[in-house]
């Protein structure tokens, strides 16, 4: 007799059974509970019980699917969470119970695929004899549940390691685990990568998780990660719980599927100790303060930095970090504080109001995910200044960016990030100096900004920054822009870097204090993003700062409190 679909999804040995038991193996949580047997740190077996993240991770799956997505996940995990155990179960989970379905898992070396196979045999070898589906083989690098006459499931789960750049190829795979990615072979990743995705179909019922503790600011799951579309991030509500938020990551293309989910150490229950905690420093009342951590989190903190890494505080931010930006640590360090900016991050206000820019009406519009976030709207009376970085507009390159501060204070009003052709964003800059009380424009004319700067010239903005360049014997001509080298970069950014220690700084922007973490200088000497990371908002904000102090006081005026000396004389030719 022909079967029915409902059937076809259901283990042979399960035909006739109850329709509560087959709703009960439809659900993971309930079939891991039921059936599956985990080993526990004492070294027992236990039944598969999922844990506070687990069950955060199968809550995000949901969402994914009722949004009509299929499972396309990189996960940003702390160590010991039981990502890769609940990965591992599902992985099986689909496996076992649906016809034609293949499974693979590829780790970064062969004792970790080692130790994830073992742990689906482990599944396959405890599970109850009435459940259980009947093997085919059972080898080192194969798992196929068949019968000998191919009447069985005729599924499998395949294991490899990231040495191979071609694996897969020409075959089919449903659910893919791929772990520790972010400490696969570079010269191998990527090629790899290409490979063996090709072998997922786009359809509902396939799942690719991507599941990793951070390694450096570089390579594919950094990448893929700040790269994804959707972004779940799992944070302590008030009440101390583990919860997720979302949001859309709009510099991402709209075709990307990709969820970034990113599970800090401190929503681990197990990751907290009792007792007095003492001496609290100022740097972990920030982090208390950011992320409502209590002080039994400082206790189990303090003693994993001294005894799982060494009293480095890196290595710990590392392998148990607070934030996404904070787990890719750089081999070298920030050429800013820190510590200041933790306390600054800690207590960045959201922005009051989100923009989007419509070239078709010249206006902005009020947008939920805009590319112009506004923390000050324009004051009558107040002069602005809008320092801007340009990039050459290509999705998968760098980001323009505009930095808004005010005059006298330098406080941050706005900041406009995103990717942009170079010209719309010339005309984008108008705009918005029109909206911010006519601001001055002080574009970095290097490379793609003397086609901004050409935009705006064009469109007579009447306050734009220009630089005397002298050209001998005895002529002096203006260079509209602001021209960024090897001497004046480090000026500025010197200026930024003092400001944020002293707390001078009116920046208010958490994506600006992110990328000074990754911000450094290199072997050479030279102030540069770290490889792999970017720097767009922070050269904004040090142009928009150090060009504020050039400007002339208006008539009457008094110097701000705690301004920064004025090391060359204010020139009313500097600017137009």
């Amino acid at each position: 007799m022909e079967k029915t679909t409902k059937e076809r999804i259901l283990w042979p040995v399960m035909w006739g059974i109850s329709d509560k038991e087959r709703e009960l193996y439809k659900d993971f949580p309930a079939f891991a509970r039921a059936v599956l047997k985990i080993q526990t740190t004492e070294g027992k077996l236990a039944p598969f019980l999922l844990n506070e993240i687990q069950e955060l991770l199968e809550e995000i799956v949901i969402d994914i699917r009722a949004s009509g997505r299929p499972v396309r996940l990189i996960i940003l995990k702390a160590r010991r969470e039981g990502i890769s155990t609940w990965a591992a179960g599902r992985l099986y989970w689909k496996a076992a119970t649906n016809f034609n379905r293949a499974a693979v898992i590829i780790a970064h070396e062969r004792e970790a695929t080692d130790f994830l196979f073992g742990m689906v045999k482990r599944f396959q070898r405890h599970i109850p004899n009435g459940c259980k589906p009947a093997e085919l083989f059972n080898n080192g690098k194969n798992l196929e549940f068949n019968h000998p006459s191919g009447k069985g499931l005729d599924s499998a789960i395949r294991v490899g390691t990231a040495n191979k750049t071609d694996f897969g190829s020409g075959q089919l795979i449903h659910y893919i685990l791929l772990s520790e990615t972010a400490k696969w072979p570079v010269q191998k990743a990527s090629q790899l990568l290409t490979s063996v995705l090709q072998c997922v179909p786009d359809e509902q019922d396939t799942e690719v998780i991507f599941e990793s503790t951070a390694k450096g600011p570089a390579g594919e799951f950094y990448e893929r990660f700040f790269k994804a579309r959707y972004f779940y991030e799992v944070y302590l509500n008030k009440k101390g719980n583990a919860q997720y938020r979302t949001k859309i990551n709009e510099s991402s293309s709209r075709e990307n599927l990709y969820s970034a989910v990113f599970i800090p150490w401190y929503v681990f229950r197990k990751y907290k100790l009792t007792g007095k905690c003492t001496g609290i420093t100022h740097d972990e009342s920030a982090i208390k303060h950011l992320y409502g951590i209590t002080n039994g989190h400082l206790l189990w903190r303090r003693k994993a930095i001294e005894n799982r890494c060494g009293g480095s505080l890196d290595v710990f931010r590392q392998e148990y970090p607070s934030n996404a930006r904070e787990a890719f640590v750089s081999k070298q360090r920030s050429i800013f504080d820190s510590d200041a900016i933790a306390h600054l991050k800690a207590s960045a206000p959201p922005p009051m109001t989100r923009r989007e820019f419509a070239f078709g009406t010249m206006k902005w519009t009020e947008a939920k995910n805009g590319r112009l976030m506004i923390w000050e709207e324009p004051a009558h009376g107040l002069i602005y200044v809008i320092g801007a970085d340009v990039a050459e507009g290509l999705q998968s390159g760098d980001f323009s960016c505009a930095f808004v501060v005010e005059r006298l204070t330098g406080r941050q009003a706005a900041i406009w990030h995103g990717h942009m052709d170079a010209d719309l964003f010339g005309a984008l800059l108008v705009n918005l100096g029109r909206y911010y009380n006519t601001a001055w424009l002080a574009p970095e004319r290097n490379n793609h900004g003397l086609t901004t700067i050409l935009k705006i010239v064009e469109q007579r903005y009447p306050r734009l920054y220009v630089e005397m360049v002298l050209e001998p014997p005895a002529k002096s001509r203006k260079r509209f822009g602001w021209l960024t080298s090897v001497s004046n970069k480090h000026l500025i950014i010197d200026n930024l870097v003092s400001e944020i220690r002293d707390g001078t700084s009116g920046i208010v922007s958490a994506e600006t204090f992110d990328e000074m973490l990754t911000y450094v200088q290199t072997e050479d000497g030279k102030y540069n993003a770290d490889t792999g990371a970017h720097d767009d908002r922070v050269m904004a904000a040090a142009i928009a700062k150090h060009v504020r102090k050039t400007l002339p006081l208006p008539s009457g005026a008094a110097a701000p409190l705690r301004a920064a000396p004025q090391t060359t004389k204010p020139n009313e030719d500097a600017w137009t």
